[in-house]
């Protein structure tokens, strides 16, 4: 009896320790459940310097798993304390919303001994970010992602981090315009940043082991609102060092009659299809740890690219030379060196309407080929050579052949570029489809031999020679004021007797007649139509006609 007795105590003894235990959990679970949310919400608050807040909605906690999930939590920006934006020089905001972020592996105890944050993984799933871009006058350099991390205060290592269902918005807080992109999902893995966080070398920080974008159906909404962007399929990843776009399109919000109604100003339109666009060998871990982004090369295969231009719409008083490609490429965010772009079987349209004829000339190149080397915009690459080279290949308005080597000086602040090459020749009357809407004149006879071309240009002009090797021209003036185009007799005879020469050179035996003359370039006018006009006002040098 006394024993069995013994026995009782005991189980008695453990039962309560037991209970006594399972309370002090319960107790714990309901004490960490209540001070988590304020311990993180005054760590964002003091972090931010005051800008940002966290809300949730319900948290809930299990401490045997180290496992936290809290509801409709909420990331809130002070986007009206527009002083303390200025006072850190920072001129973006974000804001974030998830319906539930699920942390697994939390190791509460370095998180309230040590105020370090240590998880195994992250789940967020449905995020929505709002980017908030303000027009503030810059105090001091925005520091880059990699050094805000790195100088938070503690340290923080995540194992894994996937977030779902992506949508993501930039709002201009001036404009109150917006772009959204949606359908993006993203995981990471091995994160750790901070000042505390170990690293191997305090000048090249790992603070991200990989990391993977992709999604289906991808959309993207540009800020002016002009432009729908789609990618049936997206894929980049860190660990194979590949980029893969599947069904990309540019596609304009407007047609082409909308468009030059719908604009204020004068802007070309573009529509674009990449069927498929492959990028191998990208140094994603030097972007990440240094901020330069490499590749080896980048294929763009069978794409269709159309560009619609009208000359009767107001030109706006901003330069679009500020948008030569090479300046452009000098104010990417990214040093970014591609060894090689290949572009292949690609058809490239270019449509302006003239408002004096009322009709639309149509330059295209089919089957253009393409081979660009040492693309970068990274002035330590380019200090031993500054020059970005292309050579192309295809056929003008579909019949002749088209060879071009055209180069860009990425380091030149006046946004010089050179280009040369040759085209085959062809019955003059072929031309008839870009000379009648453009220059009101119809080639009725002849046979051009051949065209040369080598001209030097930056944003100001172009210092041009053509040569253009031609027989029996004979030309016809056009008259547009009856809303179609008729022949002007007088004027055709006028032309063909006393300006245009009918051959080139004008006699066997003779030189030809070669074009050496400079050509200005209005500041207003594009980069694409600077190439044209420049070629364009040399081969009137070779007709023997300065001005049709």
């Amino acid at each position: 009896m006394k024993e069995k007795s013994k026995g009782s105590g005991r189980l008695l003894w453990v039962g309560i320790a037991l209970l006594i235990f399972l309370l002090a959990i319960l107790t714990a679970k309901k004490i960490v459940e209540s001070k988590l949310p304020g311990s993180l919400q005054s760590a964002i608050r003091d972090q931010s310097g005051g800008l940002y807040q966290i809300r949730f909605g319900e948290v809930k906690l299990d401490l045997w798993k180290g496992a936290f999930i809290a509801e409709s939590v909420h990331l809130v920006p002070d986007t009206a304390n527009r002083k303390k934006l200025k006072e850190q020089g920072l001129t973006t905001l974000f804001e974030v919303k998830a319906k539930r972020i699920a942390i697994g592996g939390f190791q509460l105890l370095k998180f309230f001994w040590r105020d370090e944050l240590h998880v195994s993984n992250i789940v967020i799933n449905q995020p929505a970010v709002i980017q908030y871009t303000f027009a503030s006058v810059r105090k001091k350099k925005d520091k880059g992602l990699r050094q805000e991390l790195q100088e938070i205060k503690n340290q923080i290592a995540i194992k894994e981090i996937t977030l779902s269902e992506i949508q993501y918005r930039i709002v201009d807080m001036q404009t109150k315009k917006s772009a959204w992109l949606k359908n993006i999902n993203f995981h990471a893995s091995e994160i750790q940043f901070g000042q505390k966080a170990k690293r191997q070398d305090a000048t090249n920080v790992n603070w991200i082991g990989s990391f993977h974008f992709y999604g289906n159906n991808v959309v993207y909404l540009s800020g002016d609102e002009l432009y729908r962007l789609r990618m049936a399929h997206l894929d980049i990843s860190s660990e194979r060092n590949k980029l893969l776009i599947d069904s990309f399109s540019i596609v304009p919000n407007y047609t082409e009659e909308q468009w030059s109604k719908t604009l204020l100003y004068k802007k070309d339109r573009y529509a674009m299809v990449f069927p498929r666009i492959e990028a191998f060998r990208m140094g994603f871990a030097e972007w990440l740890n240094k901020g330069y982004l490499q590749a080896d090369s980048l294929i763009i295969d069978r794409a269709t690219i159309q560009v619609y231009a009208d000359k009767g719409m107001r030109e706006k008083t901003t330069q679009a030379s500020d948008n030569f490609p090479s300046l452009a490429f000098q104010r990417l965010g990214v040093p970014l060196t591609i060894k090689e772009i290949f572009i292949r079987n690609t058809d490239v349209y270019y449509k302006e309407r003239n408002p004096k004829s009322g009709r639309a000339g149509l330059v295209f190149f089919k089957q253009l080929n393409a081979r660009l080397q040492h693309v970068s915009n990274d002035s330590l690459q380019l200090q031993h050579d500054p020059w970005v080279k292309g050579h192309f290949s295809t056929f003008f308005l579909g019949k002749p052949k088209l060879t071009l080597d055209l180069d860009f000086n990425v380091l030149d602040t006046t946004g010089a570029f050179r280009y040369k090459g040759t085209l085959e020749g062809a019955p003059a009357n072929f031309y008839n489809q870009l000379l009648e809407p453009v220059t009101l004149a119809r080639a009725e006879d002849g046979y051009v031999r051949s065209v040369r071309f080598s001209i030097t240009a930056n944003r100001y002009g172009a210092k041009v020679e053509t040569e253009m090797l031609y027989n029996d021209l004979k030309v016809a003036m056009l008259d547009a004021s009856s809303g179609e185009l008729q022949k002007k007799g007088f004027l055709s005879l006028f032309v063909n007797w006393l300006a245009i020469k009918a051959d080139n050179p004008s006699k066997k035996g003779e030189l030809p007649r070669i074009a050496h003359l400079y050509y200005k370039h209005p500041p207003e006018k594009t980069f694409f139509n600077l190439m044209w006009k420049a070629l364009y006002t040399g081969l009137k040098v070779n007709l023997g006609l300065p001005e049709i």
